[in-house]
């Protein structure tokens, strides 16, 4: 059974995945800190030149940090098109290639996708 593009991605991000588990950064600790920054609030500092004072505001919408948080949850839920991202490796190019070769020299096999030309 052939192996495809996805699934050589995933074996290949499946070690940076239990990093992150063993180091505590799970999908549901994500999520809460996720959740607080779509709550985000700040508090500004002002000198008062009169007074001489530092003045503290009260807790104001942080709306900076609340609308990268937003665009990340569309991101994680997939509400935005997929990004394209290009893979480029010698290895795996040097791969395809000995792939190709194997496949010319083989008999009865089908041929491969990037073989077949579109029908649109």
């Amino acid at each position: 059974m052939p192996v495809t593009k996805d699934e050589m991605l995933k074996a290949a991000a499946h070690p940076i995945n239990e990093s992150f588990i063993r180091q505590g950064i799970t999908l549901e600790y994500l999520v809460k800190k996720l959740k607080r920054e779509l709550n985000a609030k700040e508090v500004k500092v002002f000198y008062d030149r009169r007074t001489g004072e530092v003045v503290y505001s009260k807790k104001l919408v942080a709306w900076d940090i609340r609308q990268r948080a937003r665009q990340d949850a569309h991101k994680l839920l997939g509400h935005y098109p997929a990004e394209k991202h290009e893979i480029v490796d010698p290895a795996t190019e040097f791969l395809a290639e000995i792939l190709r070769e194997i496949h010319q020299n083989a008999k009865g096999l089908p041929p491969l996708p990037s073989q077949v030309e579109d029908e649109d």
